[in-house]
């Protein structure tokens, strides 16, 4: 059973909802992809700011660099900027999943560190202060990529490894100043304790990730519980139709809809012939047997909406939303009929007749009046010959 706003709908299968967690690998493994996922768009935005860095790079070295060298530079890194714009394009598009695209983006984080790497073997080399300066620029390139990499270090490891080791390449052997050795040793400095910092930052930041789909899981498992519970509140055990107490509510909860909107709605009352016979034959484990089967066959000949409820005993209530006496009288008529064409059991041979009462709800009437001329209908039924259906209209209470 599941009530959701002010519509209350009955059970219609035995199954209960199934609590399902998530094992500790597998949120480990929803973390990193998530962390990949992350991260692919945050190297994308800071792609797009990459030019940023090439101006600042251009501004200092303009009157100091032959111009030459600065196109050249801008012209392998500006390709290479370019390239891995369309690569991480092409892997968004595609769902950015990790075990598919991971060699593919790693190689842009590669070739974009690489490329500001080259700065030192372009640029470097011509003034001892420009040194200075562009060895101060690449460490703010490595710093401002680090939050950039957080949820997927591994790949920090090798853009910042790989302009670091081009770079410091660069300083030792191209730049040929005395303070060359200077400036390879400060950068190394601020990169391995940058990359120290990360590593801690980036295994809590994973672990929140990780947190973030246990709390998730944990929450969904909370709420099938509660699924399960009202389920089972709300259903007869034996058949897995609703029970007495999901009956009422919703009886209660119809004749308040109807007090409000003046929406009509009609109830069916049945009672299996001669029920009795079969416990006192084949005795009471075949009775249930017979009682499931007979849920299951009312249930295959309602319509999409109606619902059914154990009453008591060998008594069923079918009620019928937005029904008139005169359409109810059809779906009973229809439901007698399949009751009566094959057997409920084959083994034993169980085969049975139903007894219908039908009654529409008329101003006034509470939810126990409408049971009641329901319950009256079905006694004339019974009375009649049994194997029929009567209504409200038989006894002489109009709708």
């Amino acid at each position: 059973m599941v009530k959701n706003s002010r519509t209350f709908v009955l059970p219609t299968s035995t199954q209960q909802p199934t609590i399902r967690s998530a094992s500790p690998e597998a949120l480990a493994t929803v973390a990193l992809e998530t962390g990949f996922s992350q991260w692919v768009f945050a190297l994308r935005r800071t792609l797009f700011t990459t030019p940023v860095g090439w101006l600042l790079a251009m501004w200092f070295c303009w009157d100091r660099v032959p111009h030459q060298l600065i196109f050249i530079w801008l012209g392998v890194f500006g390709t290479i900027w370019a390239g891995g714009l369309w690569v991480l394009q092409g892997v968004i598009r595609d769902g950015h999943r990790m075990g598919r695209h991971r060699t593919r983006v790693l190689w842009v984080a590669g070739l974009d560190g690489s490329s500001w790497g080259l700065a030192a073997w372009f640029l470097m080399g011509h003034d001892p202060i420009l040194d200075a300066t562009l060895t101060a620029l690449l460490c703010g390139v490595s710093a401002v990529n680090a939050p950039v990499y957080v949820t997927f270090i591994r790949a920090y490891y090798l853009q910042a490894g790989l302009m670091w080791l081009i770079a410091v390449a660069g300083l030792l052997g191209i730049a040929g100043n005395s303070h060359a050795i200077d400036y390879a040793v400060g950068y190394s400095v601020f990169l391995g304790l940058t990359i120290y910092y990360m590593r801690a930052i980036a295994q809590r930041v994973l672990e929140g990730i990780g947190l973030q789909f246990a709390n998730a899981s944990l929450a969904e498992q909370l709420r099938v519980a509660l699924l399960v519970v009202r389920h089972d509140a709300a259903t007869d055990a034996l058949t897995g139709q609703g029970n007495r107490r999901a009956l009422d509510e919703l009886l209660t909860e119809q004749v308040t809809i109807a007090g409000k909107t003046g929406q009509v709605f009609s109830v069916l009352m049945l009672d299996i012939d001669f029920f009795k016979n079969i416990n006192d034959t084949y005795g009471h484990m075949i009775g249930d047997d017979a009682l499931r089967a007979f849920a299951q066959r009312v249930r295959e000949h309602l319509r999409q909406g109606d619902v059914c409820a154990r009453f008591g005993g060998e008594e069923f209530v079918v009620v019928l939303p937005r029904t008139t006496l005169q359409t109810a009288l059809e779906v009973a008529e229809r439901l007698r009929m399949g009751v009566e064409k094959s057997p409920l059991l084959t083994t034993p041979l169980v085969a049975v007749t139903v007894s219908i009462g039908a009654a529409a709800l008329i101003p006034n009437q509470t939810a126990q009046d409408l049971l009641n001329a329901s319950d009256a209908a079905v006694y004339a039924a019974k009375r009649g010959g049994r194997n029929q259906v009567r209504s409200t209209a038989n006894l002489g209470i109009s709708a």
